[in-house]
C-alpha cells in the first residue's frame, strides 16, 4: 500500500495536479475551536484545531441496545472472532474484532473518483463502551480539506482496520487521492478492510435481484428510510449549499450517512451469523456458502451447504446444488449419492443434460451397463438437439454424444457375439 500511495504521489507531482504546498489553513482561519457556536446541528457540533486549521465535526452516540431495523446493534455488533475472510475474498483478513474495527462511509461530489471528486462528508462509527460512537466530519468550504483531512487521519490511524460498504473500489483510494493532495501527514492505509459489499455480493447474489445497501435494508434488515433523500441528489445538495448557502436539506444528507453507518454495522452482524450458520435461513445462502467451499477445496463443508438446497423446491437453485454435489461425490467416489443426484436431474421434464451425459458416462465406464449408458447417451442427444443453438461443453455437443452412441452400439454387439460364443463353448 504504501508505495502504491507514493506512485500516485509522484504521478500527482508530474501532472502539475499537486503544487507546492500552501501556506497552514490556520493562518486564514479566525474561527476558534470549541463548541460555543451553531451550524447545523446545536449541542453536537464542533469546531476542532490542527495544524492545518479548524475543521468541523458532529459526532452522536446511540446505546447498543438499540433498533435498527429487525435487529440491535449489540446483537449485530456481536461477532467477536468472526471468520469472514471466505466471504470477503481475502485471504488476509484477520477475524474481525468489531470494537477495533471503525466504519467509514463517505458522502462525494460525484461518483467518477479520481483527483475532480470532492469528499465533503466522512462518516465513522465505531464501539465505545456500552455505545455506539458516530462521528461526521464536514468540509464547510474547500480551505478546510487540509484540517479535515488531517484531523481524520489522526483519528482513523491507531483502529486495527476499517468496515466500509464498496469502501475498497471507492471511498478509501477516493480518501487517498484527497490525502495525497493535501499532503496529510496520516495517509489512511488500513491494515485490514472488510467490504461489505463484496459479502453481499457473495452471499446473496442468487436471492436478492440488489445487493445494493438500501435494497438489503428493506429486505434483509427490516429497515425502512422515512423521507431520505435519494443518494444521487446528494452532490447537487452539497453545490447548492457552496454557491447559496442552502442547509435544509444538507441535514439529510447528514441523516442519509447515520443511516448508512448504522445499516453497515447492522448487516456486519447478518453477514456474521450467516457465515456461521450450520443451516442458513434461505437455501440460497446455503448454495453461496456451499460454492464458497467448494471454491476453497473444503468438500465435506460443500457437501454439507449443498445437501441443504436438494429438496428445497428452489428451482434452478436446487438444480445447481444437485449438479454440483454430483460432481463433488464423484470426485470422492460417493457413486450411489452421485448417480442419486444424476438421476433426479435428468429424469426432470427438461432433463438435465450435462447429469444426462454423467449418467452415460458413469454407466459406460463404471457399472458396464451398456444398455443405461445407451438409453442415456439417447435422451442427450435428443435434449442437445433440442436446445440446438445454445454453446455446449465439448462432452454435451451432438456429435461427442452421436461419437458415443455408435461406440456404445459396438460394444453392445461385441458383447453380443461374446455372450453367444461362450454359449457355444
Amino acid at each position: 500500500m504504501g508505495h502504491d500511495l507514493r506512485s500516485r504521489l509522484e504521478r500527482l507531482q508530474r501532472s502539475g495536479e499537486l503544487g507546492p504546498l500552501r501556506p497552514a489553513a490556520a493562518a486564514r482561519q479566525k474561527e476558534a475551536p470549541g463548541k460555543a457556536f451553531a451550524f447545523l446541528f446545536p449541542g453536537e457540533e464542533s469546531l476542532e484545531q490542527t495544524g492545518a486549521g479548524c475543521c468541523y465535526l458532529r459526532e452522536l452516540s446511540f446505546p447498543l441496545q438499540r433498533r435498527h431495523g429487525a435487529y440491535t446493534l449489540a446483537e449485530s455488533l456481536n461477532c467477536r472472532g468472526s471468520n469472514l475472510a471466505l466471504l470477503a475474498r481475502d485471504r488476509t483478513l484477520p477475524p474481525i474484532e468489531p470494537s477495533r474495527f471503525l466504519f467509514l462511509d463517505v458522502e462525494t461530489t460525484g461518483l467518477a473518483g479520481g483527483t475532480g471528486t470532492w469528499v465533503f462528508l466522512i462518516g465513522l462509527g465505531w464501539i465505545e463502551g456500552d455505545s455506539f460512537r458516530l462521528r461526521q466530519y464536514f468540509l464547510r468550504h474547500p480551505a478546510e480539506e487540509e484540517a479535515m483531512m488531517c484531523h481524520f487521519g489522526a483519528f482513523a490511524a491507531p483502529f486495527s482496520g476499517l468496515i466500509t460498504f464498496n469502501g475498497k473500489a471507492f471511498d478509501v483510494p477516493l480518501i487517498q487521492t484527497r490525502q495525497l493532495l493535501r499532503r496529510t501527514p496520516h495517509i489512511i492505509a488500513p491494515r485490514a478492510h472488510l467490504d461489505l459489499l463484496t459479502c453481499a455480493r457473495t452471499l446473496w447474489k442468487e436471492r436478492f435481484p440488489s445487493r445494493s445497501l438500501g435494497y438489503l435494508e428493506e429486505s434483509l434488515l427490516g429497515f425502512r428510510r422515512s423521507g431520505d433523500i435519494p443518494g444521487e441528489e446528494i452532490p447537487a445538495v452539497y453545490f447548492n449549499y457552496l454557491r447559496r448557502g442552502e442547509t435544509a436539506l444538507l441535514k439529510k444528507v447528514f441523516e442519509h450517512n447515520v443511516y448508512d453507518i448504522l445499516s453497515m454495522a447492522v448487516l456486519l452482524g447478518r453477514i456474521a451469523s450467516t457465515a456461521a450458520a450450520a443451516r442458513p435461513d434461505h437455501p440460497a445462502e446455503s448454495y453461496a456458502l456451499g460454492r464458497l467451499y467448494h471454491e476453497a477445496g473444503d468438500l465435506e463443508k460443500a457437501l454439507h451447504y449443498y445437501r441443504q438446497v436438494t429438496g428445497s423446491k428452489a428451482g434452478p437453485l436446487e438444480e445447481a446444488a444437485l449438479l454440483q454435489l454430483g460432481q463433488i461425490c464423484k470426485k470422492e467416489e460417493k457413486w450411489a449419492e452421485a448417480v442419486a443426484c444424476w438421476q433426479e436431474l435428468a429424469s426432470r421434464d427438461r432433463g438435465n443434460l450435462e447429469a444426462q451425459v454423467e449418467l452415460a458416462k458413469y454407466y459406460e465406464h463404471r457399472a458396464r451397463d451398456y444398455a443405461s449408458a445407451l438409453y442415456w447417451s439417447e435422451k442427450a442427444l435428443a435434449e442437445a438437439c433440442r436446445c440446438s443453438g445454445l454453446p455446449f461443453s465439448s462432452l454435451c455437443h451432438p456429435a461427442a454424444l452421436r461419437h458415443r452412441i455408435r461406440r456404445l452400439r459396438r460394444k453392445m454387439a461385441q458383447q453380443k457375439i461374446s455372450a453367444g460364443l461362450g454359449a457355444v463353448e
